[in-house]
């Protein structure tokens, strides 16, 4: 299986987004930057915990965070745990909290946009993103993007599409979060409020792991 996905430039009369590199390969290089290495071991060892059983992992990841109360990483590790064991006050407090500390963070900006999609509040996700309606635009520097970073984005900005009334445009950021995570549960979520009617009422990425 590759381990990389090359996604050309995707060109119509209303929709541009210039092609993009894709991996499913973790990049550790920003915690071995601000974890030790006992630290980043005790780290990835509650993620694949949490990914496996959240509630199992809270505890340790709460504990955790008291060490790093600012880091990006452990807070979104801890809001995934808390929406995951439906605990929806709290994980919104701890996204507010992320994002107001680090605001750079494509996850941090990712949830809190999501929370203001769900709060009514569309007119806030320009602020949050610069401007900026693709990745490359948004970190000109990067040259690969995660599988999380690259759904995560396509699908907020779909919903994000949706609630400016432009379904045509939110359909083309769902075909390119389906191209490379169709069953992922925002994506899936994404896909039916596009296409199918239903009264279920639930946030866009509050799976983003």
């Amino acid at each position: 299986m590759k381990s990389t996905l090359f996604i050309p430039e995707q060109k119509t009369p209303n929709f541009f987004l210039p092609s993009h590199t894709v991996t499913w390969k973790q990049d550790l290089s920003q915690l071995k930057k601000s974890l030790s290495n006992k630290d980043l071991q005790d780290f990835l060892t509650l993620y694949a915990l949490a990914l496996e059983n959240p509630r199992k992992a809270k505890k340790g990841v709460e504990a955790f965070r008291e060490k790093h109360p600012n880091h990006p990483e452990v807070l979104n590790l801890l809001t995934y745990i808390y929406l995951s064991s439906r605990k929806v006050r709290k994980a919104d407090h701890l996204i507010e909290e992320n994002y107001a500390k680090n605001p750079n963070d494509l996850f941090a900006k990712i949830n809190f946009a999501d929370l203001c999609l769900r709060r009514k509040q569309a007119q806030k996700i320009p602020d949050i993103f610069h401007n900026k309606m693709h990745l490359r635009e948004l970190y000109p520097k990067k040259k690969i993007f995660h599988i999380s970073e690259f759904r995560g984005f396509m699908v907020v900005m779909g919903f994000y599409q949706i609630s400016l009334g432009n379904r045509e445009i939110a359909k083309r950021y769902h075909d390119l979060a389906h191209l490379v995570d169709p069953n992922h549960p925002g994506t899936k979520i994404l896909e039916k409020k596009l296409y199918f009617k239903t009264r279920r009422k639930t946030s866009s990425l509050r799976w983003r792991i």
